[in-house]
């Protein structure tokens, strides 16, 4: 299995106490590779990309009002650094059991309404979240091969 080094976390992380430790992985960790199901029906995982030079993980979802508001940034962001080997991967880490809007139908549907040039990735079980560290949503992460 493949893995990249990650580089830098952005955008809403909590405020954490000094006796509180996130889980997840920190600056200079290796993430590992995952397979989730696009939009489109298809896996995805970050081996796809055997072009891509790292990433912009971004956990969203089509609930939050933070993530609706920075929807238009996050495709800017896939529009300005695809091209120059970091694109975008959008994972939505909720619950659709607690969240209905955001179930898989409804990923389909947005991603659709909005054009998503990037893949619109489903964390069913939200372990690729646990794993990263994403507490909120937009979560990004930058990831370097």
């Amino acid at each position: 299995m493949k893995t990249l080094f990650v580089l830098l976390v952005v955008f809403w992380t909590t405020t954490l106490t000094e006796t509180e430790k996130t889980a997840g992985y920190e600056v200079g960790d290796y993430a590992a590779d995952f397979s989730l199901k696009n939009v489109d029906g298809e896996m995805v995982s970050l081996a796809n990309f055997k072009e891509a030079e790292g990433f912009i993980v971004t956990f969203t979802c089509n609930t939050c009002p933070y993530s609706v508001m920075y929807e238009q940034r996050i495709i800017d962001l896939d529009d300005k650094y695809a091209s120059q080997g970091y694109p975008v991967i959008a994972i939505n880490p909720n619950d659709p059991n607690k969240s209905s809007g955001d179930s898989y139908d409804k990923m389909v549907e947005r991603s659709s309404e909005k054009n998503y040039p990037f893949p619109y990735l489903i964390d069913e079980s939200q372990e690729v979240a646990r794993n990263f560290g994403a507490t909120n949503t937009p979560h990004m992460y930058i990831l370097k091969k």
